[in-house]
């Protein structure tokens, strides 16, 4: 897989929306950044996420950008919006083929009245809860769903970045994320980590 990225930055990629009626919010490291308030590391990629039920809408906040599709290594041009295969949860796009890759689209199951995690469908959360905005009106995912997506992996920088979460998130916040990682592994490290009773930072 071709990996040459040139990420766009977030507020470019709030443009692309700005016209636009679905919902869409960063992922990944840079909705941690988000949340926390600062740039805690450089990012080499940019990931936006929307509900899999808008990506159509892709083509026309995007027009005329080279989108692919990402699964199991492997990317394939996406020329057809109604065709969409249920197995692919990543989009790539850059502005034409020769460019460098500017930003992935993750596709998330549920819709605006609740959200569902794909690796466990019983793990659920209210729309309105998901996403969360910056003071300037830049919409995120919460730390307590980000976090969940990282921690399949749990590499260091998952690890740094619950470390830095941990004190932010507020209690109930913390239980739904201990609940949901328990749930998909029980044995999890950062099982006992999410088990006290921490105050909120003011």
């Amino acid at each position: 897989m071709d990996h040459i990225w040139n990420p766009m930055s977030v507020r470019d990629a709030r443009e692309h929306f700005a016209a636009s009626e679905v919902d869409w919010w960063v992922a990944g490291g840079y909705a941690i950044d988000l949340f926390l308030g600062w740039e805690s590391r450089t990012h080499s990629d940019l990931d936006l996420e929307m509900f899999r039920s808008d990506a159509a809408s892709i083509f026309d906040n995007f027009g005329g950008w080279d989108i692919h599709t990402a699964s199991d290594g492997e990317l394939r041009p996406w020329t057809n919006p109604d065709n969409l295969d249920e197995n692919i949860f990543g989009l790539w796009l850059r502005p034409s083929p020769g460019d460098s890759w500017q930003v992935e689209i993750l596709l998330a199951d549920g819709d605006r009245s609740e959200w569902s995690f794909r690796r466990d469908p019983s793990i659920v959360m209210a729309g309105d809860r998901l996403v969360r905005q910056t003071f300037d009106g830049i919409p995120y995912c919460t730390p307590e769903v980000q976090l969940l997506y990282k921690s399949k992996q749990a590499r260091q920088k998952d690890d740094l970045d619950l470390a830095r979460c941990l004190h932010l998130m507020s209690t109930e916040q913390r239980s739904w994320l201990r609940d949901a990682v328990e749930r998909t592994n029980p044995q999890h490290p950062w099982v006992p980590l999410l088990g006290g009773t921490l105050e909120p930072a003011t």
